[in-house]
């Protein structure tokens, strides 16, 4: 109990000095006019050193040495020449933890990572912006999707490892570009946490109005938000079955509540009208630009999570490919016409109220009626799926993510103190890496959450576009090992894959410019750690003795072989993004140059496909991989 408690202090210490020092750092930008000597005489200022020093000292307390085992630490190898973990990779054991997981389990990952804080707050989003056309909102994100998870799922069964969706692009293209879809991932997966927070908080708000204002989150609510994030993450801490069980319990509750409001809320008799109102139309741009803006994408991505952990499934690879496929094909499908209805009947409750913005699902209930009696019974479930849905799909997330950092450690992007095993006293683990993975994770969540202020739409955002991002490369690693595939359905993915990396292009181009060039920003500063520190540890920097990643950023100085992938996609990255801005200059006043542009755009994402699959196949071939289909 001494050693237990002993190790939550210092992991409370750290993730203190860190929250301390995030919030003096911000505190202090509004002090940049003054002097060096003035700033000194500012108290923000030491309380940002006190948080930083306190950070360093808990962080390197933190480094005990590994579960005794007798045994030298092996050296971690490649993996640009395998297909399957070494048997020391598996993240968890099953006598510790139980067996693999199951088909209810992994439709629990898949299904309760989609239905979290999208539904509740996208469907009211779409209808402002759209109107009556909000149902294209959804069926054009639905299609979107179903195409990516196609190309995603089909070609992850191919290798049926944890962590794979990391994995695969290292075959294709090396570990640079692995970088930045590492920084891509890390931070969406990291973000989501603290966006379901804010969402469960702002769904409590209507119960305890203090936490809530019409600018966001109070400071009691972000306080709230800070604890709900780290309680999601604490939770993944538990033993592996008990958290997985867990999770399908929470998302049959997760979707139960929402189909029983559909039904209710279709036989209902909508209230009183009040003030008639235009109801906003429907434009073109206004379909493609609201799939980020009100939250479509945001609600349909989570569908991935099995295949972040294909290596944990039961079964053999036929059994596991048709557990996968169930999971999210149906999990897509499903979503879809869970929305679609509850649009539906949003809408026609919202077009007998005559009003023009859209009121919280709660209030709709309150004043609808069923045979004469009133329907506010409804507002404790829709109130409990505020909270209890964004709580779960945070933990899908936050489980997925353990497993790809652990990846990403065992092949030395990242240090490899978070993959070697360390004494625990954790329930059912009697070794365990995960604690320090999900600290860091959670450090990331919080300043996350503590810079947007607990916005929600801020942090959706910051988690839809680095994850479209890994998607559209996923689609191009499919096309570079297009010999993988089999015969007859599989010979059309890369129609496909080219199909969904030219669509997300055009999502991306439609989006509003605050949206992408932040989400844009932080994948450029997550890649630009990713390569740095590991450059700075080789230069012997003081105090980063322990980030012993591998110096991949010293290949860019050199004609190696992975430089080309990398250079290609951050130009079009970069592309990318200045399209954006361009269609954010010339807003909507000219038909003809929004048109223009939206053909532009595809002829530069239609570029850089082709550009990014020869990279890959110039790759393999120098770097004569050999990947055996199982």
């Amino acid at each position: 109990m001494r050693h237990a408690l002993n190790a939550i202090a210092r992991v409370l210490l750290c993730a203190a000095g860190f929250v301390i020092a995030i919030y003096g750092t911000l505190q202090l930008d509004g002090l940049k006019s003054l002097s060096f000597r003035e700033v000194l005489h500012e108290p923000i200022f030491w309380l940002t050193v006190f948080g930083s020093v306190l950070t360093g000292i808990a962080f390197a307390v933190l480094q005990r040495p590994r579960a005794s085992s007798g045994q030298a630490p092996q050296p971690v190898e490649t993996v640009e020449a395998r297909t399957e973990p070494r048997k020391d990779e598996t993240s968890e054991s099953p006598a510790e933890d139980g067996d693999k997981l199951s088909l209810v389990e992994v439709v629990g990952l898949a299904a309760g990572g989609v239905i979290g804080s999208g539904w509740l707050l996208a469907v009211p989003g779409l209808h402002e912006s759209l109107g009556e056309a909000a149902l294209l909102g959804w069926a054009a994100g639905g299609v979107l999707m179903l195409t990516i998870a196609v190309v995603m799922v089909e070609f992850g069964l191919i290798s049926q490892r944890t962590g794979g969706l990391l994995f695969h692009p290292h075959d294709a293209f090396g570990p640079l570009v692995v970088i930045i879809l590492a920084a891509s991932l890390w931070i969406s997966y990291a973000i989501n946490p603290a966006a379901q927070a804010a969402a469960a908080v702002d769904g409590l708000a209507e119960v305890v109005p203090a936490l809530a204002g019409p600018d966001g989150l109070t400071g009691t609510g972000s306080v709230l938000a800070v604890l709900v994030t780290a309680a999601i993450i604490a939770f993944v801490l538990l033993p592996r079955r008990l958290v997985l069980r867990t999770n399908a319990a929470l998302t049959l509750v997760k979707i139960a509540i929402p189909v029983v409001l559909v039904v209710f809320l279709a036989l209902a008799v909508p209230g009183p009208p009040a003030t008639a109102g235009p109801v906003p139309g429907p434009t073109t741009t206004g379909v493609l630009s609201a799939l980020i803006t009100s939250g479509v994408i945001y609600a349909y991505i989570g569908f991935q999570a099995p295949l972040d952990v294909t290596g944990e499934v039961r079964g053999g690879p036929r059994a596991v490919a048709r557990r996968v496929r169930w999971a999210v094909y149906g999990t897509v499908v499903g979503s879809f016409l869970l929305y679609s209805a509850l649009q539906l009947v949003y809408a026609e409750h919202m077009a007998s109220s005559g009003a023009e913005h859209g009121p919280s699902y709660a209030r709709l209930t309150d004043s609808a009626t069923l045979i004469g009696a009133p329907t506010d019974w409804l507002v404790v479930l829709v109130r409990l799926a505020a909270i209890i849905a964004p709580i779960g799909s945070g933990i899908v997330f936050t489980y997925a993510l353990s497993r790809e950092v652990y990846t990403l450690s065992a092949e030395r992007y990242v240090p490899s103190v978070l993959h070697e095993p360390r004494a625990s006293r954790l329930p059912g683990r009697r070794s365990d890496s995960f604690w320090l993975i999900l600290l860091v994770n959670l450090v990331l969540a919080l300043v996350v959450l503590v810079a947007v202020g607990g916005d929600w739409h801020a942090l959706a955002v910051l988690n839809t576009i680095p994850i479209l991002i890994l998607y559209a490369v996923t689609c191009v690693v499919l096309a570079v090992r297009s010999e993988l595939l089999g015969t007859g359905f599989q010979q059309l993915l890369p129609v496909a894959a080219y199909a969904a990396f030219v669509a997300i292009a055009l999502v991306v181009n439609e989006s509003a410019w605050d949206r992408v060039w932040k989400g844009v920003a932080v994948i450029a500063w997550g890649s630009l750690v990713l390569l740095v520190l590991p450059w700075l540890h080789h230069l012997r920097f003081p105090g980063l003795g322990w980030y012993d990643a591998k110096n991949h950023g010293a290949r860019l100085f050199s004609r190696d072989p992975a430089n080309r992938p990398f250079v290609v996609l951050a130009v079009y990255l970069a592309a990318l993004t200045l399209l954006s801005a361009v269609r954010h200059r010339i807003g909507d006043d000219s038909v003809w140059s929004v048109w223009s542009l939206r053909g532009l755009v595809m002829i530069v994402a239609s570029g850089a496909f082709v550009l990014l699959v020869g990279a890959g196949r110039r790759y393999l071939r120098q770097t004569q991989l050999t990947t055996t289909r199982p």
